[in-house]
């Protein structure tokens, strides 16, 4: 090759290195540019995402000192009501947090008044000049934004009004509205929680002293009531009793006799009214202690013979296995519902028998009573129990009577934790079995009890503190035909008076008197020394007023109606003593 060739040769390489030369460096120029472009993204992009960060951060703590500020209200709130002092230190924490430059709450609560309470901390000039006769109750919106979002106003809705709002001024971006919009909703929500839970505490609290007054009103009834017919049923079979003993002609004495029956009737009709009455005020108590079961059968075996006998009624106790000696439980109560039990026999069984079983078994003191009466309709079982309720309840019906006797007996077994069953037939009688759960007595059995040597009670002297005059009357009559010598006193201030300067055996204390009744008269006496007999004549039987008889100094208890055989005993009784 010729060495022009070589040289044209070597000129077209130059010539080709010189142009990738020019091509690769304006690559590498183009190439460090677009390098220096991502690196200005790149340096962009992190300062942009520094920002979003720490406005994110910054959220993030708003967020926690609001929900640590809501817990703790929370907290506060559940075991105190709204006050003055609470809502105060709420509005004060709110405004500490760095991006609420004022707040302003305007409630109502119980405690401040019908008004509503202005609380407010911070910047809140800008806040006095927003409007807020808005109802959120005509609106579904529970808060409202002013001033390009710096100002929120927050409603706190009751459940039938509004409450009050709170007011707040902001410096947080527009991109936290929808975040400080759902916390602050929650501090509307606290408060309406609060104000309902107090309204609902103080409405229960109401009702709770309505229902105490009202309880308390019954128990003041029931004593009241039983003083009031007491009293007066006391004057009737009072006198019956003595007109008895003075001379009558033949219609005298029928006369007598129906007044003595008719008086009977109508203290054992307000004896089952107290009763239920006390029943239904939770006055009943059963008074539980050692007693002999055959001496309750045997005593009412005894009290219903005749008259069952003067009906040409078979009446006959069985006893199917023999008895403890002793129980314990309340025997009043028990011969109250065997004597309702046998009362309801006789009185629906014209002819035929009446059989009373009874037994001890598994611990369980039962009997039954069973006539060959008429018998009880299956349709009228359900309601036999009910007060005032009778199986004839037609205007012409052949018995008479409240409807209580069953009533008393099934709340008093059930008192007693027992059972109550009935088996009848239309026609032929009815079974009513009674259960009681008792224990056996270890305590030794007391021995009959001999009849007190008689006491010559002509000797004493007794002073009678009694306000009414039919009883003054009754009492005065009856000590007069005893030949004791008796002084009157109307009230027990008159009784302190007299027993300054004189002297007696035995006071019968009447409990319920003007300017001084029987309870602050007794106690009175006591605290000086008194240590003669003080026997208490009251028309109340509620275990209450027995209680507050002894608890004053009272030796005994003689419940109106008395009748002189009532007055003898205790005299005779006190007078050993």
């Amino acid at each position: 090759m010729s060495q022009d060739k070589e040289i044209e040769l070597l000129q077209r390489k130059l010539k080709r290195v010189q142009a990738a030369k020019i091509t690769a460096e304006q690559l590498l120029e183009k190439k460090s540019r677009e390098l220096y472009l991502a690196k200005q993204l790149v340096e962009d992009s992190l300062v942009i995402v520094k920002q979003q960060s720490e406005k994110d951060i910054t959220l993030l703590k708003f967020k926690a000192y609001v929900e640590s500020i809501l817990l703790d209200y929370h907290q506060l709130l559940l075991q105190n009501p709204l006050s003055s002092h609470l809502l105060q230190g709420l509005v004060n924490d709110l405004q500490a947090i760095e991006q609420i430059k004022g707040v302003h709450l305007s409630i109502l609560t119980d405690e401040l008044g019908s008004k509503n309470k202005i609380f407010y901390a911070g910047d809140v000039t800008i806040l006095n000049g927003v409007k807020t006769n808005y109802n959120p109750l005509d609106q579904k919106s529970r808060l409202t934004w002013y001033e390009d979002g710096n100002i929120v106003l927050v409603f706190i809705r009751g459940e039938l009004k509004q409450l009050g709002y709170f007011s707040f001024h902001l410096d947080s971006p527009l991109s936290w509205q929808k975040t400080i919009g759902k916390q602050l909703i929650l501090f509307a929500e606290m408060i309406t929680a609060s104000h309902e839970r107090q309204a609902l505490l103080t409405k229960t609290i109401s009702e709770k002293k309505r229902a105490e007054h009202s309880e308390q009103a019954t128990k003041n009834f029931v004593a009241m009531i039983n003083h009031e017919l007491r009293t007066p049923l006391n004057g009737i079979l009072g006198s019956v009793d003595l007109i008895k003993e003075t001379q009558l002609t033949p219609f005298q004495k029928k006369l007598q006799k129906t007044m003595t029956q008719s008086g009977e009737l109508l203290r054992v009709i307000i004896n089952d009214l107290l009763d239920y009455s006390k029943m239904s005020a939770g006055m009943l108590q059963i008074n539980s202690h050692a007693f002999s079961p055959l001496e309750i059968f045997t005593t009412t075996q005894n009290v219903f013979s005749l008259k069952a006998a003067q009906n040409n009624i078979d009446f006959t106790f069985k006893y199917l296995t023999s008895l403890p000696i002793q129980l314990n439980g309340d025997p009043d109560r028990i011969k109250q519902i065997l004597v309702n039990l046998i009362s309801n026999a006789l009185k629906f069984t014209a002819q035929g028998t009446i059989t009373v079983s009874v037994c001890w078994q598994d611990n369980r003191l039962s009997f039954a009573v069973a006539d060959t009466g008429q018998g009880i309709p299956h349709d009228k079982i359900a309601s036999l129990y009910s007060p005032f309720t009778q199986v004839d309840t037609a205007s012409n019906r052949q018995f008479e009577g409240t409807g209580l006797g069953l009533a008393i007996c099934k709340q008093l077994i059930e008192i007693m934790q027992g059972d109550i069953e009935l088996t009848t037939s239309l026609g032929e009688g009815s079974c009513f079995k009674v259960s009681l759960p008792l224990t056996i007595s270890t305590e030794a059995p007391e021995l009959t009890k001999q009849p007190a040597t008689p006491f010559p009670i002509s000797t004493l002297s007794v002073l009678v503190a009694e306000d009414s005059q039919t009883n003054q009357m009754l009492i005065a009559a009856i000590l007069e035909r005893l030949n004791v010598t008796a002084h009157i006193v109307s009230n027990g201030q008159d009784a302190l008076h007299f027993l300054k300067n004189r002297s007696v055996d035995v006071i019968l204390m009447d409990c319920r008197m003007p300017i001084m009744d029987g309870f602050e008269t007794t106690t009175q006496l006591r605290a000086q020394g008194y240590k003669k007999p003080i026997i208490a004549l009251t028309a109340s039987t509620t275990t209450l007023e027995r209680e507050r008889c002894i608890s004053s100094g009272m030796d005994e208890i003689v419940n109106k109606p008395y009748k002189k055989a009532d007055i003898v005993e205790v005299l005779n009784k006190w007078g050993n003593r």
